[in-house]
């Protein structure tokens, strides 16, 4: 009987430790990545298991013991923006424009893609500049090609996604 004891208390023991490795917790669904869904933020219908419909993804901290997951141990993660390409430089306006649209609740900073090419579509040059939006907004961010890029430019490009920085 002494060894059907210690059988039972390391089942329950490794029951445990499977429930802690596998992020169980008491009540509050977290997911550790963004939340599909088929509607957008602002609709405030359906698609959530949870009655909360922020759908920021969150990413949280702590172990196993009590009060892992709560409000003070989370932290929000921003998405990536998107970005479109307003215009290109030419020689009379050596700018090109891009607008970049912040999808989270709040302000974020973006790293925004250029590339220009030149009529082979050869790369010229590619410029990384960062833009701050505010939350749920949309800024312009604009690069001044030189007059060395301009001599050989015929078309720039931006990816159509703005990686999120801050």
């Amino acid at each position: 009987m002494h060894s059907r004891g210690r059988v039972l208390r390391f089942a329950a023991v490794m029951a445990a430790v499977v429930l802690a490795l596998t992020g169980f917790s008491s009540g509050r669904h977290h997911s550790s990545g963004r939340h599909k869904s088929s509607h957008s933020d602002s609709d405030g219908g359906g698609g959530c298991s949870s009655s909360r419909q922020d759908h920021d993804s969150y990413s949280t901290g702590g172990g196993s013991g009590s009060g892992s997951g709560s409000s003070s141990s989370r932290t929000r993660v921003l998405r990536d923006g998107s970005v479109r390409l307003v215009r290109c430089a030419t020689r009379t306006d050596p700018y090109s424009t891009a607008e970049v649209t912040n999808p989270n609740s709040r302000a974020g900073t973006f790293k925004v893609s250029f590339s220009f090419e030149d009529k082979d579509g050869h790369l010229l040059s590619v410029e990384y500049p960062e833009v701050t939006v505010p939350a749920k907004g949309t800024e312009t961010v604009r690069v001044k090609a030189s007059t060395a890029l301009l001599e050989h430019l015929d078309h720039c490009q931006v990816e159509p996604e703005a990686d999120r920085v801050s």
